[in-house]
């Protein structure tokens, strides 16, 4: 039983396993063995399959979409073409007096401010200035924040209705039906797969 038995008899486990040895801080790692424990019960390997599966995960593709909840509002990991999709349903959403976009160009703060109309429809055309690194939108009291690259982070005091409006209305953009039930949620869309964790 166990792993033992994918062990061939002309091996030992010293052969298919390599071991580590590394330095972590000690909060971190009473932290990684009381979650080991919660996961994979107070028994032997709980451990090593704990930190595995963290690794695993941590050298994961990063997915081609991202929608979720944060304690401060939402964040998204978008493909090019959904991005301006983000600023047309956060401005039906939010439903902001005005949508004041920001951002650097050649060094120097550009400010350009749009009614929610004027908004929806120039952003067809704004596509680079979103992917911007500096790039910041303000919809009245929620501000939009990117580190370029389709990575946005929304800081807004959002209701539950308006979260899984946004991620639902998103998601559909992109073929993607599901309904969302949770307040705090995940959607992770990688190589073709959805995970929605709750």
């Amino acid at each position: 039983m166990g792993i033992w038995s994918y062990v061939p008899i002309n091996r030992s486990l010293d052969d298919i396993m390599k071991y580590i040895k590394v330095a972590i801080p000690d909060d971190l790692e009473e932290k990684v063995r009381s979650k080991a424990g919660v996961l994979y019960g107070a028994r032997k390997g709980s451990l090593s399959r704990s930190v595995t599966n963290a690794l695993f995960n941590w050298l994961r593709p990063d997915p081609e979409i991202y929608v979720g909840t944060t304690p401060n509002g939402m964040g998204f990991e978008l493909p090019k073409e959904l991005i301006t999709e983000l600023i047309e349903i956060l401005t039906d959403i939010l439903k902001p007096g005005s949508v004041i976009i920001s951002y650097l160009h050649h060094e120097e703060e550009v400010e350009l401010k749009y009614s929610a109309d004027e908004v929806k429809s120039k952003s067809r055309d704004m596509t680079e200035i979103l992917m911007d690194p500096t790039f910041i939108a303000e919809f009245d009291a929620a501000s939009l924040y990117t580190g370029g690259e389709g990575c946005f982070l929304l800081e807004a005091n959002l209701s539950k209705s308006q979260r899984i409006s946004i991620a639902e209305r998103l998601l559909k953009k992109a073929s993607i039906e599901i309904q969302l039930t949770e307040d705090q949620f995940s959607v992770i869309v990688r190589e073709g797969h959805i995970e929605v964790l709750y």
